[in-house]
């Protein structure tokens, strides 16, 4: 069902149309406190560093005090990430100005979800059910 999902996905982002001349409002500009409540809610950076934290860094030999400093480095790297989105938003937003350009991202992140749809299809759903230890 979550491969049916992403190949949903997929389709809705390739047929969508692009047609700059159709935004007529000025987009509500957010504010400190938006941005804040948003990155402070966000359970993105929790889920992905919590099992870095607790797996990764013990299997690689982190451990005691090194492992509180790596921690607080990847706390950094995970606060810093929406910083980091917003001023590439801005400055490739901007340039960004060719309907046939903003089609043709869309045609490449649709590929990439129907390959990420096939490979997650074949290697956990095919092979262990191939294999009978489904």
């Amino acid at each position: 069902m979550g491969c049916g999902y992403i190949l949903y996905l997929a389709l809705k982002v390739a047929r969508s149309s692009i047609d700059l001349g159709a935004v007529k409002h000025v987009p509500r500009v957010l504010s400190f406190r938006d941005g804040l409540i948003m990155q402070l809610c966000n359970p993105k950076a929790m889920i992905a560093t919590l099992p870095i934290a607790t797996i990764q860094f013990p299997a690689a030999g982190i451990h005691g005090v090194s492992l509180l400093f790596w921690s607080l480095g990847l706390a950094a790297l995970a606060f810093g990430a929406p910083t980091s989105y917003a001023l590439m938003g801005a400055v490739v937003g901007q340039r960004l100005a060719s309907p046939w350009l903003l089609k043709g991202f869309s045609l490449a992140m649709a590929a990439l979800l129907v390959w990420v749809a096939i490979t997650i299809g074949y290697e956990h759903v095919w092979l262990p059910l191939a294999s009978g230890t489904f």
